[in-house]
């Protein structure tokens, strides 16, 4: 699984450079969060948004005056903060702590695109599909205050430890245990100005798996992003 997804992208550019593509490249940032629930711990959570970056290819691959297949590769840096709001009696024994997570995915879209042309106002798109996307890095800070040690501060970061086993016991940080492949749900809205080819986007995801392999655990990404690029055609 781990080379498929730079396989389908690669396979995916190889079959659309010989077609009438468009390409476009984007860069911005995107507010990451998850949806998660642990059966298996006592006290109360929160879970906040965090700010990360996201790089996009696009090949939008025509088929009508309208509409398009759009797919390409992304790097995407997908996340969240999570705070507990009272001690916290799972691993973390008798502390409260905040983490931070940062995974670092590459994300193929496989979008239906429809274009809206307009003679003075640019060109706008819609687009809707599912995307896949690979983990191949990421870490978690973690932020400690035990009650006999109040404001300790931040602990050593930690990899995210990609697997589908779940994490063995006694396992000091097993929120770092998550399953590499994902799929989700994305849609992206774009706006193109006349003649100067310049694009502002904005983009959904929804993760559908469930990431963490841990039983009572659940764990879904999603993210909003906000990119400027360029288009090409």
């Amino acid at each position: 699984m781990k080379k498929i997804i730079p396989l389908i992208a690669f396979l995916l550019l190889a079959q659309f450079a010989n077609a009438q593509a468009n390409f476009g490249a984007r860069m911005g940032v995107n507010m990451g969060t998850f949806e998660f629930s642990n059966t298996n711990i006592t006290g109360g959570y929160d879970v906040n948004q965090s700010f990360n970056v996201m790089i996009n290819l696009d090949i939008d691959v025509p088929f009508s005056t309208v509409f398009s297949f759009r797919t390409g590769l992304g790097f995407v840096v997908k996340g969240a903060e999570f705070d507990s709001l009272q001690t916290m009696q799972h691993r973390f024994t008798d502390s409260i702590f905040s983490a931070v997570f940062s995974m670092n995915y590459l994300e193929v879209p496989l979008f239906l695109v429809a274009r809206a042309e307009t003679d003075f106002f640019g060109s706008f798109f819609f687009g809707v599909g599912p995307t896949l996307s690979l983990g191949v890095g990421g870490r978690m800070d973690l932020f400690s205050e035990h009650r006999e040690n109040k404001g300790q501060g931040p602990q050593p970061r930690y990899n995210i430890n990609w697997g589908n086993n779940p994490a063995p016991e006694g396992d000091f940080n097993p929120y770092g245990r998550l399953r590499r492949f994902d799929f989700g749900l994305g849609a992206v809205f774009s706006y193109q100005f006349p003649r100067r080819g310049l694009t502002l986007t904005v983009s959904y995801n929804r993760g559908l798996r469930n990431l963490s392999p841990n039983p009572g655990m659940n764990l879904n990404t999603n993210y909003l992003g906000f990119s400027i690029g360029f288009r090409m055609g």
